[in-house]
């Protein structure tokens, strides 16, 4: 017996006798056992088999950042666009981790680039979290739209702004994003970057004609939200903006 298949048949016989609540397999991808993994996709496991929570192989090896395992269950064909309870597929953990060859890896294999979780959310609009514009321009290359909107009506130039992510709201609104689109309660993207204080990013979305007038459900506009917080050079650059 060659030394992955013992690796193996221990940690299959540990979970046994522990009573494991997950598949083998699944057990091997949590603890980031590559060696486990490698055996048990070479005598026949499942490569797309579920955890309990009803995720996938394949997105908790994405999720952990265990992208060798990852790598391996592509190899066996893991199915790409599998999701679990939420909805959340392997490329939009890709995506939110920063994994740009992975996330390329993904769309080769027919990743669906637009999928929604249960929020609503894209890969896109989830991308912004990790600050990778090359991430953003590989998903928008295959196909993704720029200006989808969650449940809540947020895309994903709102949460680049929010964030202060220039770079990605620069390849935004170079391939298309609405700068004066507005989530259900009415805010936008300026207000949200106003709220948190990012000059160049309020500079940025002004300079591609970002409505510096347009209010919330509330009445609040941009200014409104950062003079509230105490951002009072980014109310004076708004202010000035707006011909007041």
């Amino acid at each position: 017996m060659n030394e992955k298949l013992a690796t193996a048949v221990l940690l299959l016989t540990l979970c046994l006798l522990a009573g494991c609540s997950d598949p083998p397999l699944i057990e091997a991808v949590n603890k980031g056992d590559a060696s486990a993994v490698s055996a048990m996709l070479a005598n026949g496991a499942d490569v797309n088999v579920r955890n309990n929570s009803n995720d996938p192989a394949l997105s908790i090896a994405i999720r952990k950042g265990y992208i060798d395992i990852a790598r391996m269950l592509l190899a066996k064909g893991a199915d790409v666009n599998l999701s679990g309870d939420v909805g959340v597929t392997p490329l939009m953990f890709a995506a939110s981790g920063g994994y740009t060859g992975l996330a390329g890896d993904l769309l080769d294999r027919g990743a669906e680039v637009d999928t929604r979780d249960r929020m609503g959310n894209t890969a896109l609009i989830i991308m912004p979290i990790s600050d990778k514009p090359a991430i953003v321009r590989l998903l928008i290359e295959h196909g993704a739209d720029v200006n989808a909107h969650n449940t809540n009506g947020l895309d994903a130039l709102m949460v680049a702004a929010y964030l202060g992510h220039n770079a990605i709201i620069d390849v935004l609104l170079t391939n298309g994003a609405d700068v004066r689109a507005t989530a259900n309660d009415g805010h936008t993207a300026l207000m949200r970057a106003a709220r948190q204080g990012y000059l160049e990013t309020v500079r940025l979305l002004i300079d591609n004609g970002a409505d510096v007038s347009a209010h919330n459900e509330d009445g609040d506009t941009a200014f409104d939200w950062a003079l509230d917080n105490d951002h009072t050079k980014v109310a004076q650059l708004i202010e000035q903006a707006s011909g007041k």
